[in-house]
């Protein structure tokens, strides 16, 4: 029998401990103690240290000098203010791209959302792709500073993305439909509408940004 190799062996032990975490058993607050994960897992403590600092990473995992690690909580302020931040970079987007997007933008979101269908209701593989899809959004302006901004939110998206999405796993697809069908059209008040509605914010519809440069 082969054995396995060390990244295998700690991407299984990740696995585990995000698997524990979205699924409630083990709850916020509560402390992960690496001599009884590797207990539990029958591991060594390397594994089981770098998969926490990924875990950590996605926003799971909190980590405290002294203390050590803890499943960590997210209230309902730090899903809004997120929500709100996610949204504003997006529409601020869409203005500044008057709406009009590429096929090839297009078609990158219509197969993100293809995947997350697939995916059924791995929220894991769900998050990957919902930040994938927004991404898209952000990436076809081409403001570079403006994609520096919104993948540093991406530490946290995990978390934030399934203390938000405790609802029907249909309606959240839905909303994405919508909102890549309101892409689709390159209407801008159809498309901010859409995005406030889809992250559960209240945004000034009119409101709009203009470019401030002859060359943009």
């Amino acid at each position: 029998m082969a054995k396995l190799n060390y990244k295998t062996l700690r991407q299984e032990v990740v696995d585990q401990i995000r698997q524990k975490i979205l699924t409630g058993e083990l709850k916020a607050g509560e402390r992960l103690k690496e001599i009884e994960i590797t207990q539990l897992l029958g591991v060594s403590r390397g594994p089981v240290r770098e998969a926490l600092r990924q875990i950590e990473q996605e926003g799971l995992v909190k980590y405290e000098r002294n203390i050590g690690c803890s499943v960590a909580e997210i209230t309902q302020h730090d899903v809004y203010e997120v929500c709100l931040l996610r949204a504003t970079l997006e529409i601020l987007a869409v203005q500044l791209c008057k709406g009009k997007f590429s096929n090839e933008t297009l078609q990158k979101m219509c197969n993100s959302l293809q995947r997350m269908e697939d995916a059924a209701k791995d929220l894991y593989i769900l998050a990957q792709e919902d930040n994938l899809f927004h991404a898209c959004v952000i990436e076809q302006l081409g403001f570079h500073k403006l994609e520096e901004v919104w993948k540093g939110m991406n530490t946290n998206n995990l978390a934030i993305f399934c203390a938000n999405r405790k609802g029907n796993i249909e309606d959240y697809l839905e909303s994405h439909k919508q909102l890549l069908d309101s892409y689709e059209q390159g209407d801008i008040k159809k498309i901010t509408r859409n995005i406030a509605q889809h992250y559960g914010v209240k945004i000034n519809q009119d409101a709009e940004m203009e470019p401030l440069f002859s060359w943009m």
